[in-house]
């Protein structure tokens, strides 16, 4: 058998990660509107801010820097060519109805609540809605629009195309290539020459490829550029107005809790107030579907005919993508004198992203990554992951076996232990950690100078096993992903 587990011993260890293709929800209606607010809260500022940037605006800042942004490394790359989604030509013509046909089912009573609590924060705050709760059409519109780009452009089928290495030009069009490339990256060259003479290989391609395709997604981001005036503004107005109703309604007992969110609150806008900006991402997730029937038609059909075209692929009509869950994560844009606007916007940007990547992974079991342990001694793993990729204080993580099952010819992960994140473990990688060590002060920013001098995540692990080779995946969250 080809082996999967005594070849990964070593610092740099390569494995076998989920692909994801990043797309950004542009709405320049959107962006537009963010101007203006920004304008408004803060003229003085706003002018200063386009002088020393030399742009001629701030909404549209996030289309600019999306696509230098790197895919995240716990995730392959599997970007096709159209990155950004024009959201305002898509939903030209959509009508409400099917804007509310392409929604979760799930959305429409957090779509009437939120309504709701924006008439009753209005009300109470004297103003005709309150921003923060308002339904913008980005939101209403959001599943709709991403739905008909990938409808539009079959993107489930491209996506299975480049998998399958398509080449107009190539004879045969399609090939092994990337999934070799990605699938049997542990594998050293010897282990693979002498599995390719047999069929084994075969075997094990087909087992690498299945897993492969089954962790592909699809993540679609909206980003909102805000001035952080406007956004304290709207908490501000949010908590007052939902004070006031809770007072009206429910007396003694409502007061008590409006004072404990003004608490709340003030310390929320304390900490928006230490960055004039912040980047919010709303991001969806998508992923390809697959199961053996899928493969092995599509096996038969184009990977292994030597005269399958693009138009085989996409006659065959399998490759579809469906809806995994949505999240919301911000970040501010640090202050760096050493660094120009679109740099430090470009990090809050990527922050923004990871957090929500993060945080997708968290409420949704399907999209957890396997990372593989680095070193394994004395009782304690290391992983290069860490706040970049959520890891907290406590969190627990199954510590995983990667083993091929004989009966189905398919890679399992056989969980052999368990281990958690010890205190002062966490490795400070975050994007752009150097522009917010620089924005704290004393204690704080020595602490996560020294976390981002450690390298590696550690983990204590109940067992002294050399676990070298093995692999880690989320299974209790104990933080919060901030």
């Amino acid at each position: 058998m080809l082996g999967t587990h005594g070849i990964m011993k070593g610092e740099d260890v390569k494995f076998m990660r989920s692909s994801i293709y990043t797309v950004l929800v542009n709405s320049n209606d959107q962006n537009q509107r963010l101007d203006r607010e920004a304008i408004e809260t803060d003229s003085a500022g706003y002018a200063l801010t386009l002088q020393e940037s030399g742009l001629s605006s701030l909404g549209g800042v996030p289309q600019m820097v999306f696509p230098s942004i790197a895919i995240p490394e716990q995730f392959n790359d599997h970007n096709l060519q159209w990155r950004i989604i024009d959201f305002d030509a898509l939903t030209a013509d959509m009508t409400d109805e099917e804007a509310k046909a392409a929604r979760p089912k799930s959305g429409g009573a957090g779509k009437f609540m939120k309504g709701l609590g924006g008439s009753l924060l209005a009300g109470a705050s004297g103003k005709q809605e309150s921003s923060l709760v308002r339904v913008e059409k980005v939101d209403d519109y959001m599943h709709a629009a991403v739905n008909k780009f990938l409808a539009d452009n079959k993107v489930a089928d491209y996506m299975v195309a480049k998998w399958y290495g398509y080449n107009p030009e190539g004879k045969p069009q399609f090939n092994t290539g990337l999934i070799q490339e990605r699938g049997l990256e542990n594998a050293s060259a010897a282990e693979l020459s002498k599995a390719s003479a047999n069929a084994e290989f075969k075997a094990m391609l087909s087992s690498q490829g299945f897993e492969l395709l089954n962790n592909t997604f699809v993540v679609a981001t909206n980003l909102r550029f805000r001035n952080n005036k406007a956004l304290a503004q709207e908490i501000s107005d949010m908590v007052g107005g939902a004070a006031a109703v809770a007072a009206q309604n429910a007396g003694a007992l409502g007061s008590l809790a409006a004072f404990g969110a003004k608490k709340g609150t003030e310390a929320a806008i304390n900490g928006l107030m230490k960055d004039m900006y912040s980047v919010t991402a709303v991001t969806n997730l998508y992923k390809l579907d697959w199961n053996d029937d899928i493969d092995m038609a599509l096996s038969d059909k184009v990977l292994y005919n030597e005269n399958a075209t693009l138009q085989d692929l996409l006659d065959a009509g399998l490759c579809k993508l469906s809806y995994v869950g949505q999240t919301k994560a911000r970040s501010g844009v640090k202050k760096d004198k050493t660094k120009t606007l679109d740099q430090l916007a470009a990090s809050a940007t990527a922050r923004a992203i990871d957090m929500a990547l993060a945080k997708l992974q968290v409420e949704n079991e399907v999209f957890r990554t396997t990372v593989p342990i680095s070193k394994s001694a004395d009782g304690f793993l290391y992983a290069k992951i860490g706040s970049k990729e959520g890891v907290n204080e406590g969190d627990e993580y199954e510590v995983l076996e990667q083993q091929l099952d004989e009966k189905t010819n398919k890679m399992i992960y056989k969980k052999v232990a368990s281990a958690k994140v010890e205190k002062n473990g966490v490795w400070f990688n975050t994007t752009g950690a150097d522009e917010i060590i620089a924005n704290a002060e004393g204690a704080e920013a020595e602490a996560m100078k020294a976390a981002q001098e450690l390298g590696y995540t550690k983990l204590k692990v109940g067992k002294k096993n050399d676990f070298s080779g093995y692999y880690l995946r989320l299974s209790k969250k104990k933080g919060k992903i901030e």
